[in-house]
């Protein structure tokens, strides 16, 4: 549904509506099933796995198989939380599989980043500006741009919420610069990994690599420039980037 309808929590106040079924309320420790979040709902309607071999039977919900999902209401707030449990479930060979599949982007990044610096020397530039409209990172000196970089916003992390946000799910940026982000949401689904498909969660600046490495392995990006701000860091993943002159 829409971000449009409000709910009183108890615990969070007035706040947005949300739709999950009740075997997450009940146990929210379990994969969360549900559209890609958008500008127009925030927090889709989720369920679990049990309800989605329901789903799948007709490919949506509809009265041939509404029969058995009993929903449930919870604050947009509420719903957040108990998403971020499920981050929780992965286990025995479900969990090293996760694991080795970010030691070997977070090691094939390294040797990419080693490569991009020495080509094109990143670090060696006064000065860089982004263009979301764009998608562009320009590094330039003495107002002369020297590289011309196209860019994803991979996501950020927050030093003030401790907090990693996927850029597919942060709507304040450009279309421009988290259109191809969808794929690694997407890749995150097939694969079953939850950090990949879950908008918000717990988060500090080695979580923000460890992500950007995945990103660039999805999408065969050339490398990630991460840019500071008042309340953390923004990680960027290199597409394509050329010389100016």
């Amino acid at each position: 549904m829409s971000d449009d309808s409000k709910v009183s929590c108890a615990a969070h106040g007035e706040a947005y509506t949300t739709y999950v079924c009740e075997h997450l309320v009940n146990n929210p420790v379990q994969r969360w099933h549900s559209a890609a979040p958008s500008e127009d709902n925030r927090w889709p309607d989720a369920w679990c796995s049990k309800c989605n071999v329901e789903f799948l039977k007709q490919g949506e919900w509809n009265e041939r198989n509404e029969k058995g999902l009993v929903p449930k209401i919870l604050c947009h707030i509420c719903y957040e939380s108990a998403q971020v449990r499920s981050l929780n479930r992965l286990s025995g060979a479900a969990a090293q599989t996760w694991d080795e599949f970010v030691d070997n982007s977070s090691a094939v990044l390294q040797k990419k980043q080693a490569l991009l610096e020495e080509t094109f020397q990143l670090g060696s530039h006064k000065r860089w500006d982004w263009d979301q409209d764009k998608a562009q990172l320009v590094f330039s000196n003495d107002g002369v741009a020297a590289l011309l970089c196209d860019i994803a916003f991979v996501g950020s992390v927050s030093t003030k919420s401790n907090t990693w946000l996927w850029s597919w799910a942060n709507f304040s940026l450009s279309a421009a610069v988290r259109a191809s982000m969808g794929k690694v949401r997407e890749f995150g689904e097939e694969r079953d990994f939850p950090k990949l498909i879950i908008p918000k969660w717990p988060a500090e600046e080695v979580d923000g690599w460890e992500m950007s490495s995945a990103a660039v392995e999805v999408l065969g990006a050339r490398g990630v420039y991460r840019t500071p701000s008042q309340n953390g860091f923004t990680f960027l993943a290199i597409l394509n980037v050329r010389r100016a002159q």
